[in-house]
């Protein structure tokens, strides 16, 4: 039976109902998804249907976000492939109609490499060894491709270097285009070998040490003189060179250029030039101890090297208005003497080599400098009795010399000659024994006039005439020389036996006899009526007095240690005249251990008196005031005490001027060379002293040395003091006690005073002053050159002029 359409249809719907009716509705839409393998890159990105990105991050399955309609279809594929390291993603599977879920799509990455090459050009040697990033050697024999053997993952960076360059011949390699990060395979490095150029030049004008030159910032040469240089490194023909300064010379410095120091090498390079700059210094120094009166003009001339006259005036810096080249020489002289003095001159560093700006020639002119006259550097020497046969004069350095000695009995003749006696020391003769001892010996230094030296000044030890009487051996005597007959006077003292002495003597340098007056040993002192001159006035034993003669002929002593008019031991302070052969006694106590009367600084007292002491010094003005300075006492419990105080004895009356009425006061040095009211030298004894005038007339006391007491510190002094006008300078010498003495250059018959020399620290030296106004000291005890201990017997001789 045949069906028409309508039934047809119907049938089909009937049979879908039935159909589903039996299993269920049908999803409308299916999710897309698979796996990832392989992966190990970063930034994978997945589209579906060219879209719903998705990034995948790590291997394994993957499902879009995106659900697909049943019966449409799905199209997976790669947006972005990944890098780090940098990958190929293929998918598989990867469309289709959705009828259920897919899981079915499959995305396989793997690993890009890439090789790096190039091309070799121009080799003719061999060993030529290439490198990529540090590693994977590659030996070229021959000119063209190459290929590292080891790729690369793609997005990798890669730089080629030459490892080693051929030989044989010898060539240099350069890269180009070397480095980069590979994407793809790279095949456009080349290296090019070329035969080797160098580069250099030359250096002129160099003086200094320490110039370096660069080549391309790199290629460090040192040059060490003028001349050609090349650099050790030699560069590849075709290639640049620059070629700079790294560091500049110094000593001298010096500031190098260079010129013809860049370009392009096609062969070897010889021209580049550096240039430094010629050095010049100046030459020059000082100007000292010159002494030029008030309204007076000195005009010496100095000279350098024969020419560039410098006329200098007076004490202080000069500099040659012509510098030198650096390296050369300099002679500097003295072509004009300035007629302002009486003295010559010494230069000192005046020669040499100008390495650097001259600035130490001393033009010395001896004011305010000491001399080392004579005598040993070294403390503890014998002396040597070594005078030249009379009658001819001598005709090389004479020898002789006293031994080093303590407080010695010193005198200035009439002739302006030296003359000492005695002391604690060494003899001439180094056989006999004890050493050091209290010795007999007379010595006489001569010629003390003859500022410039001779061989005719020496010291000369002159024996007694036979028969004659010779005082016993002493320290710490007192002296004076009698103007009127030129005998050298003697008065007390100790000797070995520990005897304190009051004995008077007077030796007569034509006959050299010895002539006992008065006194003894441990005598107590016959005062008399204060005031009043008798025969039979005499001091008391002693030790450690200060005396000083007056411009008329008379002798003040004052002080010391000994016997009073009890015959008690202690310390004195009574004052006493000796004149026309007759003691007075003046001033102070007749009874020994007395404490002093200050009253008010500058105002002079009856009642004022200083207390008693030992070692003192004392000064004479030019209206024959008598002046006491410092001293030693010992305390109560036997510790010894300096003074620093300054008094005058004038009309009857002490006035305490100077310094602390309380002992072991330390110095006020201010400035050297500059008085001020506050300056006050240390508290000290056993120093040595003298008076002079300037050149106004104005009375000065000069002090050097002693034991006692610096800015901070007590020891052996070594410093120079000048009182006047009412104010203390500090001269010259160290402000610090125990100093080594400065020697210089040593004696021969030609002297060298020197600004820069200083006795050491000492005490109890012998001390004149000649007649010429210069200062002399010998020996005493304290520091030699070595300055190892202070304690030595010094027999050095040194002279001190000061400005007039």
């Amino acid at each position: 039976m045949k069906m028409n359409a309508f039934a047809k249809s119907l049938l089909v719907v009937t049979f879908l109902v039935v159909l589903f009716g039996c299993s269920g509705t049908p999803p409308s839409k299916y999710t897309i998804g698979g796996a990832v393998s392989g992966l190990t890159g970063s930034g994978l990105i997945l589209q579906d249907n060219g879209g719903d990105n998705l990034t995948i991050t790590a291997n394994g399955p993957f499902t879009f976000k995106t659900a697909i309609a049943n019966g449409n279809s799905y199209s997976v594929t790669v947006l972005t492939q990944p890098s780090n390291p940098a990958q190929t993603c293929t998918v598989t599977n990867g469309s289709g109609t959705v009828t259920a879920t897919v899981n079915i799509v499959q995305v396989a990455c793997v690993s890009n490499t890439v090789t790096i090459g190039g091309t070799v050009v121009g080799l003719t040697g061999t060993g030529l060894v290439l490198q990529d990033n540090g590693g994977a050697n590659l030996t070229i024999n021959q000119n063209g491709a190459f290929t590292f053997a080891t790729a690369l993952t793609g997005g990798s960076a890669y730089s080629v270097t030459v490892l080693t360059q051929p030989s044989n011949p010898t060539q240099i390699c350069t890269v180009a285009n070397g480095s980069g990060v590979a994407t793809a395979n790279v095949g456009n490095i080349v290296v090019t070998c070329s035969a080797p150029v160098s580069i250099g030049g030359s250096v002129s004008g160099l003086e200094g040490t320490g110039l370096v030159l660069q080549d391309n910032s790199g290629s460090n040469l040192t040059i060490t003189g003028n001349g050609p240089f090349t650099f050790a490194t030699q560069i590849a023909s075709g290639t640049t060179y620059n070629v700079t300064v790294l560091t500049q010379p110094a000593t001298p410095s010096q500031t190098c250029t260079v010129s013809n120091g860049s370009g392009t090498a096609t062969s070897n390079v010889t021209s580049v030039q550096v240039v430094c700059p010629a050095v010049f210094e100046t030459i020059g120094g000082q100007v000292v101890g010159l002494y030029v009166p008030t309204g007076e003009v000195a005009n010496g001339v100095l000279q350098d090297n024969g020419g560039d006259n410098l006329t200098f005036t007076g004490n202080g810096p000069f500099t040659f208005a012509t510098p030198i080249a650096y390296g050369s020489s300099y002679d500097v002289t003295l072509f004009v003497a300035p007629n302002t003095q009486p003295q010559g001159s010494r230069l000192y560093f005046g020669e040499g080599i100008a390495n650097a700006d001259v600035t130490n020639v001393v033009v010395d002119f001896g004011h305010n400098d000491w001399t080392w006259m004579d005598g040993a550097s070294t403390a503890n020497q014998f002396g040597n009795n070594s005078p030249p046969s009379p009658p001819l004069p001598p005709t090389s350095l004479v020898t002789s010399t006293p031994g080093g000695v303590r407080y010695p009995a010193t005198w200035t003749d009439t002739s302006g000659n030296l003359w000492m006696f005695s002391g604690y020391g060494y003899s001439s003769v180094s056989s006999q024994v004890p050493q050091p001892w209290w010795y007999q010996e007379m010595w006489n230094y001569a010629n003390t006039a003859d500022y410039g030296g001779s061989y005719s000044d020496y010291w000369s030890l002159v024996p007694p005439a036979t028969g004659t009487t010779v005082p016993v051996g002493r320290w710490g005597a007192v002296t004076w020389t009698d103007p009127s007959t030129g005998y050298l006077w003697l008065f007390g003292g100790q000797d070995a036996s520990t005897d304190f002495l009051n004995d008077v003597w007077y030796y007569n340098t034509s006959t050299q006899t010895w002539t006992f007056v008065t006194g003894g040993a441990n005598l107590a002192g016959v005062y008399g009526n204060e005031g009043t001159a008798a025969s039979t006035n005499l001091p008391g034993g002693r030790w450690g007095a200060t005396g000083r003669l007056d411009s008329s002929g008379n002798f003040w002593l004052f002080g010391g240690y000994g016997y009073d008019s009890a015959g008690t031991l202690g310390l004195l302070n009574d004052l006493w005249e000796f004149s026309g052969g007759e003691w007075t006694w003046v001033s102070g106590s007749n009874v020994a251990n007395q404490n002093g009367v200050y009253g008010t600084q500058g105002t002079a007292s009856a009642s004022n008196v200083p207390g008693g002491r030992q070692a003192a010094n004392s000064f004479v003005d030019t209206n024959n005031n008598f002046w006491v300075f410092g001293g030693y006492i010992l305390s109560a419990s036997g510790e010894p005490l300096a003074f620093n105080d300054l008094w005058e004895y004038s009309a009857g009356q002490w006035t305490w001027v100077s310094g602390a009425n309380t002992v072991n006061q330390t110095a006020t040095y201010g400035t050297q060379g500059v008085a001020a009211a506050a300056n006050v030298p240390g508290a000290r004894w056993s120093a040595a002293a003298w008076h002079d005038t300037d050149a106004s007339g104005n009375p000065r006391f000069w002090v050097f040395g002693g034991q006692g007491y610096d800015s901070t510190a007590n020891g052996s002094l070594s410093d120079l003091w000048l009182f006047t006008l009412g104010q203390w300078t500090w001269v010259k010498g160290p402000d610090s006690v125990d100093q080594a003495g400065i020697y210089g250059q040593s004696p021969t018959p030609i002297t060298w005073p020197y600004v820069g020399n200083n006795p050491g620290g000492r005490w109890a030296a012998g001390h004149w002053r000649d007649n010429s106004g210069q200062f002399w000291i010998f020996g005493g005890e304290g520091y030699d050159s070595t300055g190892a201990t202070g304690d030595g017997l010094l027999n050095d001789l040194w002279r001190y002029l000061p400005y007039p």
